[in-house]
């Protein structure tokens, strides 16, 4: 008896392109597996579901845009009616733990997309090779 599974399409890395296809194709009914090297964000290399931009690339870059806007916009809330705004000290350790935070609440919210239109995310490395059928 063999303990391989038969897959519709596999697909080899979880970012934009490989988290629709495998959502899309599952929905008109393929039996889809989606690997991906890690599930969750974090150390060594940080990627994980949802690909660079999400990991590393464009949801880090705006939360770190954002952090270092607020030490220029502090001082001009009082013109827009803030009253006590005070710029107060920034803890890089802090901001970096809420980034990930999030980054690792994103992760989450593409892993149940996918779960729930019936991908199996597979943890783990692939690649494609000489088929084992004739």
């Amino acid at each position: 008896m063999s303990t391989e599974e038969v897959y519709d399409l596999v697909v080899i890395g979880a970012g934009s392109g490989g988290v629709r296809a495998a959502r899309i194709s599952a929905g008109h009914g393929a039996k889809v597996a989606l690997i991906e090297a890690s599930l969750t964000h974090g150390p060594p290399h940080y990627a994980a579901v949802g690909g660079t931009c999400v990991n590393v690339g464009c949801v880090p870059k705006k939360l770190m845009v954002m952090a270092s806007r607020f030490s220029r916009d502090v001082p001009e809330a009082a013109g827009f009616g803030w009253e006590s705004a005070n710029l107060g000290q920034f803890d890089w350790h802090k901001f970096m733990k809420a980034k990930d935070t999030e980054i690792s609440r994103l992760n989450g919210i593409y892993g149940r997309m996918l779960g729930n239109a019936g991908v199996n995310l597979i943890e783990g490395l692939g690649r494609f090779g000489k088929s084992k059928r004739s």
